[in-house]
């Protein structure tokens, strides 16, 4: 994945223009989805890496990424916000730990965590775990034209 090249270079411009707090929308497994939406803009970017096999962002990254950007907004209060392709296709573990790992740098400021999902995979442990941690959900009512 090239998202390493890309915080980079979103660390320089954050540096210069030194902003008391900015969003970065994290898409945790790139443009897999589970859905076949032919007017999806994001199925396409699959064809950016051709050589890549589309995978979960390692948890080593995550982490560097995590204390980097709570690190870098100036602000009480930090915003993951999470997208895809579909985000919950990483598996629930994964933000179990992602929230562990905020909690690990938070320091003094309040985490805060959105996603966007198109609820399909969406069950009760899912729906327990975003009520317990005070997510907000965004559901995109989405997929294939029916005949």
């Amino acid at each position: 994945m090239r998202i390493d090249f890309y915080w980079t270079l979103i660390s320089k411009v954050i540096k210069q223009r030194k902003p008391a707090s900015f969003q970065v929308m994290i898409k945790p497994i790139g443009s897999v989805c589970n859905l076949d939406c032919q007017y999806c803009y994001y199925l396409e970017k699959q064809n950016l890496y051709p050589d890549q096999k589309q995978s979960c962002i390692s948890e080593e990254l995550l982490e560097s990424f995590t204390h980097q950007y709570i690190e870098a907004n100036d602000a009480a209060s930090v915003v993951f916000t999470w997208q895809g392709g579909e985000p919950t296709l990483v598996g629930l573990n994964f933000y179990k730990r992602a929230l562990e790992i905020q909690k690990k740098y938070a320091g003094n400021k309040r985490i805060d965590n959105t996603i966007q999902t198109n609820g399909t995979t969406l069950n009760d442990d899912w729906c327990s775990f975003f009520s317990d941690n005070n997510f907000l959900v965004g559901i995109s009512i989405d997929g294939p034209e029916h005949n």
